[in-house]
């Protein structure tokens, strides 16, 4: 059996179901270690059936610069120190818990499997581009595997001279058949849901969901969708709530906030949906694609979204709009607001493409990978 640590920042409500199906593997011994509680998510992660440490320390203010704080946790080096695993598989480079971790698994050699979300189609700074390029090809000479989210973060990080063969694709993804089965089930429902809501049985509804922040570009769909007749439903909070809610009214664009939603209660939205909008100035990955996919309903992404090369097919079960570009936009959502058969033909191919992004074949893909990172550290 073979001892994994999974290093990362906090505990995150997609990934640790995912790893609760890992941890269940006859071959893999897991335990998920977080340098905090919470860093940037406001929403809760379920609770693990696997093996969870929670480090505790002091946090220093580094939202302007990194989007999140900086948790101080020096104890995880004894940790590490007296667990003795055989493989690390570390989240970031950004948080000293996972810095820490890459020098401990370089002092005590012991491999290790970089996790990377990061992809070049995001907005960064140039001291950000320069820090990068100076820290990241240290890290990945060392390291003795890859753990993208999808396409994108391939190429980011072999990019950096990762070797594609050591490269193995790990979404952030969701129960894609259980969302979709239970989706179905809703859909019987799907009047009564939209009365509840305080939409009309006959609009076509575009949703999105997200953390309401304004990277998210909810702003962006909100101006696309006041050029269509279709209703906004946006599922989430956040601190430009407000500015939204005026933006849609100003806008003449019918707008139903929801509020944040998990479980049944957010199915429930998919299920009354027709399309799935998402509007990302900056996206790494965005696991809300895989569910949307997963609940069988066409895609609009902008090209930062970080999914959209592996959960959309242009033409196929969605389209791909430029972020800033309003008439595009726009012109792409009116597209699929005016036609039925499109957004059911879509839809169809969403669950189909999303099907490789289930739980089963990810954890089992993560398994081997991390099988050849002792194998390979074996024979060094």
């Amino acid at each position: 059996m073979i001892r994994v640590a999974y290093i990362a920042g906090e505990p995150m409500p997609t990934r640790v179901p995912h790893l609760d199906v890992i941890a269940a593997h006859p071959d893999v011994d897991l335990t998920a270690i977080y340098a905090a509680a919470s860093i940037q998510r406001p929403e809760a992660a379920s609770a693990p059936r696997h093996r969870m440490v929670v480090l505790r320390g002091p946090m220093v203010p580094a939202t302007r610069l990194l989007h999140h704080d900086l948790p101080l946790t020096p104890q995880i080096w004894p940790l590490l120190s007296r667990e003795r695993f055989d493989v690390l598989v570390i989240g970031g480079w950004s948080l000293p818990a996972t810095q820490l971790a890459t020098v401990w698994a370089w002092t005590h050699r012991v491999p290790y499997l970089l996790l990377s979300e990061s992809h070049g189609r995001e907005p960064r700074p140039d001291w950000i581009r320069a820090v990068r390029r100076a820290v990241i090809p240290q890290l990945v000479r060392r390291a003795a595997g890859f753990l993208p989210t999808g396409t994108l973060a391939a190429e980011h990080i072999e990019s950096f001279g990762a070797p594609p063969e050591a490269v193995t694709t790990f979404p952030i993804t969701v129960d894609v058949e259980a969302v979709g089965a239970r989706v179905d089930e809703l859909r019987a429902r799907r009047e009564t849901i939209r009365a509840e809501l305080g939409i009309p049985a006959e609009a076509v509804v575009v949703m999105t969901a997200g953390r309401l922040i304004p990277f998210k570009g909810v702003d962006q769909l909100i101006a696309a969708v006041a050029e269509t007749e279709a209703h906004l439903l946006v599922v989430g909070t956040g601190p430009v709530e407000e500015q939204l809610r005026a933006q849609a009214v100003a806008a003449g664009a019918p707008t139903t906030f929801a509020g944040w939603r998990t479980g049944d209660a957010l199915l429930e939205l998919y299920a009354a949906s027709d399309v799935f909008g998402l509007f990302s100035r900056r996206e790494t990955w965005g696991a809300v694609v895989v569910e949307a996919a997963a609940a069988g309903l066409p895609l609009v992404l902008t090209d930062r979204v970080g999914a959209s090369p592996d959960l959309l097919v242009p033409g196929e079960n969605g389209l791909l709009v430029p972020s800033g570009d309003a008439a595009a936009q726009a012109a792409g959502l009116t597209r699929l607001v005016d036609d039925p058969a499109l957004r059911e033909r879509f839809g169809r191919r969403s669950r189909e493409i999303a099907l490789p992004f289930a739980y089963a074949p990810t954890a089992d893909a993560f398994v081997e990978a991390v099988r050849r990172a002792v194998l390979l550290n074996g024979r060094r």
